[in-house]
């Protein structure tokens, strides 16, 4: 596969993850609230930030700037990839604000933690604005891969 190709692959590898998003914050939405509704809005967290994020390919590395973000949402997005970063694939002790006391207690010392209580979930109140946020930015996408595609070569083996 050429650098171009590649390109083209990931950019549309990149669309699909943000119409996953798109489609399992819309089933969110649909559905009544139970247990299993912070773990999917969780993923689809991570659907939305995985194109933001560097994936490695056979000519480079990949990864989607924030040119088809848009403006008015731009805060937005930039809480969602902390939020996949900070609390959802890693867990950052930063923003655990985490305090340690040591005390002496009738079993012996005992050391307790206290700290920040983090939900992935935070942002779920904002289900509308990310549904907003992912339609805008796939509608950009979508005229830039057209004209990426437009750009790739004619194939000159057989598939």
């Amino acid at each position: 596969m050429t650098q171009q190709e590649e390109q083209y692959v990931h950019f549309v590898s990149c669309t699909d993850s943000l119409n996953t998003a798109w489609w399992l914050l819309n089933e969110i939405k649909q559905s009544s609230r139970d247990s299993r509704t912070a773990a999917a809005f969780q993923f689809a967290i991570v659907e939305y930030a995985k194109p933001y994020r560097t994936s490695y390919g056979a000519t480079g590395r990949h990864r989607l700037d924030d040119t088809h973000v848009p403006l008015t949402h731009r805060t937005l997005h930039n809480r969602l990839l902390a939020t996949r970063d900070q609390r959802l694939a890693h867990s950052d002790l930063t923003v655990m604000e985490a305090k340690v006391h040591v005390a002496d207690t009738s079993i012996g010392q005992r050391a307790f933690i206290v700290q920040n209580v983090l939900h992935g979930a935070a942002e779920l109140s904002n289900i509308d604005f990310i549904i907003d946020l992912i339609e805008q930015t796939l509608v950009s996408m979508y005229a830039e891969s057209d004209r990426l595609e437009k750009l790739l070569p004619l194939s000159t083996d057989a598939v």
